[in-house]
């Protein structure tokens, strides 16, 4: 697993992760690594020099004093309305996006980026992420179940579509999921589930989607962004302390992860069993 701290990027207002090597000598000069998980953007910014030089002593400020409201300021404080949208609890987060990543499976999406917004939670979606070409499945094959599954119905998106626009001037589509709506979705899947035999698919999107919200659900972190590829898994949290992180996985880590994850819910059935 690999860790950068993140801000958000100038150009998309997505997140850009960045680090610096350890320096061999506390003086020196090192190299910044960054990189943007939407847009591709680089800081420009390409070494730092460490050294012990001192800033230099501020000016003094001038004493504050306190200024009365005005009329005006109370007429719109008074129009501000209090939001009534629930707030989203770490502890959903693994539920949350278990949901999520059932209805972007249905979608045979390749790679995403989500953002939480505390509120409900955005998921990108390119207007060429769906292309027949790029699956490999139709290129190896020309079967009939094949063709047959190519031209069915699309499914249907669970999430409330929204249209925005990208840096590069090219529409996209956007997939809102509120806290109620994944609600809902979750009582419904879980119902599903009730009639299905086996078990669960660690491999599946749905289950290390939900593996990475009970990893950050757990050490309590504030999740802000999932930036999803093929082969990396990049998550951006915001601790405990106010840093902003971002994490990057290969799935095979996340797999372990979700192992060790149903090893556990299975030992705590064991316990609870009267004996």
């Amino acid at each position: 697993m690999l860790k950068y701290r993140a801000r958000l990027c100038p150009k998309c207002d997505y997140y850009v992760g960045f680090a610096t090597p350890a320096p061999a000598a506390k003086n020196g000069q090192v190299s910044v690594t960054n990189f943007c998980l939407n847009c591709n953007y680089k800081l420009p910014v390409h070494s730092i020099l460490r050294g012990m030089g001192r800033p230099n002593r501020l000016a003094r400020r001038a004493s504050l004093r306190l200024v009365h409201r005005t009329a005006q300021v109370e007429e719109a404080a008074a129009l501000v309305k209090p939001q009534t949208e629930i707030r989203i609890n770490p502890s959903d987060y693994a539920s949350h996006l278990r949901a999520i990543g059932q209805d972007l499976a249905n979608l045979h999406l390749a790679a995403f980026n989500l953002e939480c917004t505390g509120t409900a939670y955005l998921v990108w979606v390119r207007t060429d992420n769906q292309s027949d070409s790029s699956n490999p499945l139709f290129r190896i094959s020309r079967s009939r179940l094949q063709k047959l599954w190519r031209n069915k119905t699309q499914p249907m998106v669970l999430g409330q579509e929204e249209s925005y626009t990208l840096p590069t001037a090219q529409t996209g589509r956007r997939l809102r999921y509120s806290v109620q709506e994944l609600d809902r979705i979750e009582r419904e899947q879980r119902a599903y589930r009730r009639h299905q035999s086996g078990t669960a698919d660690g491999h599946s999107l749905p289950q290390l989607m939900r593996t990475v919200g009970d990893m950050i659900g757990q050490k309590g972190e504030r999740l802000l962004g999932i930036s999803w590829q093929e082969l990396s898994v990049s998550t951006v949290v915001q601790t405990a302390e106010g840093r902003k992180e971002i994490d990057v996985f290969r799935p095979d880590n996340l797999y372990d992860l979700w192992v060790g994850m149903f090893l556990r819910r299975d030992n705590r059935a064991f316990s609870d069993v009267p004996r």
